[in-house]
């Protein structure tokens, strides 16, 4: 029996990860999604975080329109499974995207969202199945 909450969505999108180990030190790493969904994801690397771990996350969602970037999703969240090719992370609190053409967050007080452009987790869970099955739905 399936557990999941959201439904994954294969996808190959590039993944930048910074975790603090026990010790206190950083460690950063980089590697692709297999799956995503709005609440988590897959992360093959060749180097696994253990199960608990804290980790931030930034994953680089290929573009739909042909722009040069597309939508950056972050998030801090924590490792629930980790496997030889890499780590199943859950969102704590969502992703929140980033816009390619949006001002950066620091920049942009007084315009636009009053976020600088990154949308909280509310409407964002719509908009990442509704970007992700715009591209990848078969």
């Amino acid at each position: 029996m399936d557990l999941r909450q959201s439904k994954r969505y294969r996808l190959r999108a590039f993944v930048s990860f910074t975790a603090e180990q026990l010790d206190g030190l950083s460690v950063r790493g980089e590697g692709y999604t297999r799956d995503i969904s709005p609440t988590g994801v897959f992360v093959l690397t060749g180097a696994p975080l253990p199960s608990g771990a804290v980790v931030n996350l930034e994953i680089a969602l290929p573009s739909l329109h042909g722009q040069r970037a597309g939508v950056c999703l972050r998030t801090v969240g924590h490792v629930v499974r980790s496997e030889d090719t890499g780590f199943a992370a859950v969102a704590e609190l969502g992703f929140r995207m980033q816009f390619p053409d949006s001002p950066s967050e620091s920049s942009a007080r007084g315009k636009g969202d009053g976020n600088g452009g990154v949308h909280e987790a509310g409407s964002v869970h719509r908009k990442i199945e509704q970007l992700l099955v715009a591209r990848f739905s078969m």
